[in-house]
């Protein structure tokens, strides 16, 4: 089911209608698949403010299990990835450009959300017991290099991103004690909090 969409788009420049253009694709990828969905939510352009910082969540699927952030990393051509986890976009004239990491930037922001979460729950410790997943998700005509170790399961194509969330699920059913601690209304409970929760302000706004 989709619990939030995207919010309203106010204009702004080349790079920002850009952005919103990927937002939208991924946005409609995840409705196709789950808008009639009763064991996956999903909150689209999740803003959630954590002590002094933003939890800045491109696209947030709840499942029985727990909780994947999905960052989509809005760049297409050839990408490097090296053994450190860097990424390296490379343009049609050779030029390279440094993008870091987009795993560890994930993980920072699924962490912020956790931390925001661990405040407010009663069962302290509740959080710990759910599985906290990451997925970067570039464009579908990125050419990615993978590093010696091979291939990322933290990473894929948007046109591949259904089959990676559905087998990142499948491990996280497997690896479980039990049939989950999420019920399917908690899910909807805890995600009408993080609606309710959002920074109101428009994605691409600045602050």
């Amino acid at each position: 089911m989709i619990l939030k969409e995207l919010d309203p788009f106010h204009g702004g420049d080349e790079q920002a209608f850009a952005a919103r253009i990927s937002a939208d694709r991924m946005a409609y990828y995840l409705r196709r698949y789950y808008r009639r969905s009763d064991t996956v939510d999903v909150l689209n352009g999740l803003r959630i403010r954590s002590g002094g910082s933003m939890a800045r969540i491109d696209h947030l699927l709840l499942h029985a299990h727990g909780m994947l952030v999905i960052e989509r990393e809005d760049i297409s051509g050839r990408v490097l990835i090296d053994d450190d986890g860097n990424w390296t976009s490379v343009d049609d004239g050779g030029r390279e450009l440094v993008l870091g990491s987009p795993i560890t930037r994930a993980y920072v922001q699924a962490l912020l959300l956790k931390a925001f979460l661990d405040k407010r729950v009663r069962q302290k410790g509740f959080f710990d017991n759910l599985e906290l997943d990451v997925l970067v998700v570039v464009a579908d005509d990125a050419q990615i290099e993978w590093p010696q170790t091979g291939q990322l399961v933290e990473v894929c194509n948007r046109d591949a991103v259904y089959d990676r969330v559905t087998q990142r699920f499948e491990q996280c059913r497997q690896g479980a004690r039990g049939p989950g601690p999420l019920t399917e209304a908690e899910r909807r409970t805890l995600g009408s909090f993080l609606c309710l929760s959002h920074w109101p302000r428009s994605e691409f706004e600045p602050e």
